[in-house]
């Protein structure tokens, strides 16, 4: 599985996983994904597309909708550190030892250092 075909999947996962009842603790009616499709500017077309995998390659936008929905789920701390624990209770099929050496992520494309770490 390749870089974008990894992410595309995740992205797949954490629409299913939290497009329902998760949401961002300042507004109890928005979903996770609705606030980060708000909060990033990424249209819903291009999430929809990456969440049935016929986006081809994901951009700037599509980082940074994930990258809002690791902040926002508090899987990133404030200071770019990933929540190992937290994070493989969410997304099991990640290698622990691989996300225990991810460097921090500052910013929206510093996600894609996920991507080595499917298990």
């Amino acid at each position: 599985m390749n870089q974008n075909q990894f992410l595309i999947a995740l992205v797949v996962l954490a629409s299913f996983i939290f497009g329902g009842n998760c949401a961002p603790p300042d507004n109890a009616n928005v979903t996770v994904k609705d606030y980060c499709i708000k909060e990033t500017g990424v249209s819903g077309e291009k999430v929809k597309k990456m969440e049935d995998e016929s986006l081809e390659e994901l951009d700037e936008d599509c980082y940074c909708y994930l990258h809002c929905i690791f902040i926002t789920l508090k899987l990133i701390d404030d200071k770019g550190n990933l929540d190992v624990t937290k994070t493989l209770k969410e997304f099991p099929d990640f290698d622990e030892e691989c996300l225990k050496k991810v460097p921090k992520i500052m910013e929206c494309t510093d996600i894609a250092a996920l991507d080595d770490c499917e298990s």
